[in-house]
């Protein structure tokens, strides 16, 4: 019972950070409130993004899994104190106070106390938590779960970042250029140092969980953007899209990560990534204000610090849609923009080639 406790608890501190996080970066770059579930997101690959940019030094300079714990608690616990006083701030200056989204003055407009009205405001959160109850009641035992957890347990039990390979249990001679910049794992292992979890608790229950919830928030932004003040047809969108990810999933498709392997970051990059860098083009699209920008630029660095699976998905995304920002717009700076928020990407794919190619390699010594 305590595990459960204790893993409950995790999955809220995990959406605390998550809006930290994002509160920060909107009170930072929006003139505008945002939505929550768009600000829980945000703050999702934002968390991951500068999670990265701690860990690659510390593990380059072989330091052990216990200082990284260390250090990111400490980052971690003044970036949610600036957050949260920052929001404080602004509360007390009145600013965004008093100005409402295009959402909240339809929702405003059109609220109702009957009985079907309060049916049809529910119906998205009632499929988000069916969806939480389904995948957390499905159990799968695919092979690559020895890679992707067992990396998690020998960085936990030999404390020590990245330095083991996970199917033989042997220290490498050298980084794993290709999985090691990807740190979402890394996370994993750090909040199993910080709070005494087990590794398949943490990866196969408390980041599934996550991972669900966060996934429908994107879906509930979707459907906010589409059908604005219709709630009945923002719940029948949130219902089909999880009829499509149970009644659809194959080996090609990104649902059966979604329900049977979310712990991969392929999941966040199949189901997430790619939705979310859409939702942003959209935006952009129509002509949102340059926070959609940062929004797209700290959504791509975090897709490739969650994952490698996400080096090409971004590039190829940003790329087509830069070609049709640019023949749009008639100006040739969005370009520029779209290029600047691929630099993660195209940093990490180079030193990628250059490590497959021999020109590249971190040594590991004992």
């Amino acid at each position: 019972m305590s595990e459960w406790v204790k893993a409950v608890c995790i999955v809220i501190l995990y959406f605390f950070l998550f809006w930290s996080f994002g509160s920060g970066f909107a009170c930072l770059f929006s003139k505008k409130k945002r939505a929550a579930g768009e600000v829980i997101v945000t703050g999702f690959f934002l968390y991951h993004a500068l999670f990265q940019v701690v860990t690659i030094p510390m593990m380059f300079a072989r330091r052990s899994l216990s200082e990284l714990a260390a250090v990111w608690g400490v980052v971690t616990a003044l970036i949610c104190a600036a957050s949260v006083l920052a929001k404080r701030k602004e509360a007390k200056k009145g600013q965004n106070v008093h100005e409402e989204s295009t959402d909240d003055k339809a929702e405003g407009i059109r609220r109702k106390k009957g009985a079907w009205e309060l049916f049809w405001r529910l119906l998205p959160w009632g499929v988000a938590f069916v969806n939480v109850a389904v995948v957390s009641v499905i159990y799968s035992n695919y092979w690559d779960a020895t890679y992707y957890v067992g990396n998690v347990s020998f960085s936990l039990y030999t404390n020590s970042i990245y330095t083991m390979n996970p199917l033989s249990g042997r220290l490498l001679d050298s980084f794993d250029i290709k999985h090691c910049l990807a740190t979402y794992h890394m996370n994993d292992a750090v909040m199993c140092r910080l709070f005494q979890i087990h590794p398949m608790i943490e990866t196969k229950t408390i980041m599934v969980v996550v991972i669900t919830i966060l996934l429908n928030l994107v879906y509930g932004q979707y459907a906010k953007f589409f059908f604005k003040e219709n709630f009945r047809a923002r719940g029948l969108f949130m219902g089909f899209a999880f009829l499509i990810n149970l009644c659809s999933y194959t080996a090609y498709t990104s649902s059966s990560f979604v329900l049977l392997r979310t712990y991969e970051g392929k999941a966040i990059t199949g189901a997430i990534v790619a939705i979310l860098l859409l939702y942003w083009f959209l935006q952009l699209w129509e002509g949102a204000e340059t926070y959609g920008w940062r929004a797209l630029f700290v959504t791509a660095w975090g897709a490739v610090a969650i994952s490698s699976s996400a080096l090409f998905l971004v590039i190829s995304g940003i790329g087509v849609f830069a070609v049709l920002k640019v023949w749009q717009s008639k100006r040739f700076r969005e370009a520029l923009w779209c290029g600047i928020c691929m630099l993660p990407a195209m940093l990490m794919l180079f030193c990628y080639l250059v490590n497959r190619l021999g020109y590249l390699a971190i040594p590991i010594t004992r």
